[in-house]
């Protein structure tokens, strides 16, 4: 059955179920979860604000029940059904009175779920979830600390096999990482990462979800590398958003997602060189070569998009120079010359990627013929400026 379909049926219900039946709470709750499925699917606003309309009105309506087990199910069905589509409104226009209101009614819906309630976990990641939205709201670390507590309690709930397990691992762990970059405690870090790295293990290589494991857990051993500087945990996680990288192909919502992250990753491998340079340490000229080797090998998977070739040209242009300053101060004169030849290298690689094919270029008529002529001579001119200035 189609959405539009299901609106106008329970539209229908609900006008056969007036003000004091019994079934008009469930018309309403029904009508109001079909609007919200619209809304995700066309977001429509005013889909949205119906049907929260109607959700608080089945709330309203759970006072009238003469029934005390009906009215409860009733209040707990409208606890769990109004503050997503409030939290949605929130995403949405960032009025922070939704997500404070979505918050109170997490809080009641968890009253009515009693330890042992197969539904209790469920209700916790509810509640933290919007709590650690408004920690990146308003940045009070209360929240954050509660969420975190809130998120391990309802992990603890979950047997190892569960379903929603992996995404419980995932909500702790990004919420243990936010407070570590709050307040800087490794083991916070620490723990992120064994937690990230207990949720991939859920998920089989095909998984629709792995790739985002995958981002997640590359992204803590990349910050766990700029507090340590292990270079094992910047190999890993480098490898990781390669792989992340594969299970997203052209097309994917998520492919530039990935793409950043290697870039990002290539900026992190430079700083470190460079902040290892300027404080003389014993290790920068390995930085170099380390940060040298990492951008050849990721250059391939970089898009050929003029902002990925901005990031390379920028990484380059710096990179090689400093490396062969690097190596002649330490009178390390033939490595000098080899991280020279490789940054020319990863350079002309990726501008021969981005470059549009001068057949192509051609096609157009005389324009287009001279244009790419004058590429050719130019590039000629500029190739061999560049190899006499080696030599030299």
């Amino acid at each position: 059955m189609c959405i539009r379909s299901a609106i106008e049926l329970n539209r229908a219900a609900l006008l056969l179920r007036p003000p004091g039946h019994s079934g008009r709470t469930s018309s309403l709750n029904n009508l109001a979860t079909s609007l919200h499925d619209r809304f995700q699917q066309r977001g429509i606003m005013s889909d949205l604000d119906e049907a929260i309309e109607l959700h608080r009105t089945a709330f309203e309506q759970r006072g009238i029940m003469s029934d005390l087990d009906e009215a409860v199910e009733l209040r707990r069905a409208a606890l769990e059904l109004l503050p997503p589509t409030l939290h949605d409104r929130f995403q949405q226009w960032g009025v922070m009175s939704d997500l404070d209101e979505a918050i109170e009614l997490h809080r009641a819906a968890l009253l009515l779920r009693p330890p042992g309630d197969s539904n209790q976990s469920s209700s916790l990641n509810n509640l933290a979830t919007s709590l650690h939205d408004r920690f990146q709201q308003r940045g009070i670390m209360s929240d954050l600390g509660e969420a975190i507590e809130l998120h391990r309690t309802a992990l603890e709930l979950l047997p190892p096999r569960h379903l929603n397990r992996s995404s419980s691992l995932n909500n702790l762990a990004l919420s243990l990482r936010d407070r570590f970059q709050q307040r800087g405690i490794m083991s916070d870090l620490d723990e992120a990462i064994g937690l990230h790295r207990a949720a991939l293990e859920l998920f089989p290589p095909c998984h629709s979800n792995r790739s985002l494991s995958l981002s997640n857990l590359a992204n803590s051993l990349r910050d766990r590398f700029l507090q340590g500087g292990t270079m094992s945990d910047l190999d890993e996680a480098t490898e990781l958003h390669r792989a992340a990288l594969l299970l997203r192909p052209p097309g994917h919502s998520d492919r530039s997602s990935s793409l950043n992250n290697l870039a990002a990753s290539i900026y992190v491998a430079k700083s470190w060189a460079a902040f290892a340079d300027i404080l003389d340490h014993e290790s920068a000229l390995l930085a170099y070569k380390t940060a040298l080797k990492f951008l050849d090998q990721q250059v391939a998977l970089l898009s050929s998009s003029s902002r990925h070739f901005d990031v390379i040209k920028e990484a380059v242009s710096s990179l090689a120079t400093d490396a062969f300053s690097c190596s002649v101060r330490h009178s390390a004169l033939t490595t000098a010359v080899e991280l020279v030849e490789q940054g020319r290298a990863v350079f002309w690689t990726q501008l021969a990627r981005f470059s549009t094919p001068l057949d192509e270029l051609s096609v157009p008529g005389d324009t287009g013929a001279t244009l790419a002529e004058e590429f050719k001579r130019l590039s000629f001119r500029l190739r061999n400026a560049f190899d006499q200035s080696t030599e030299d």
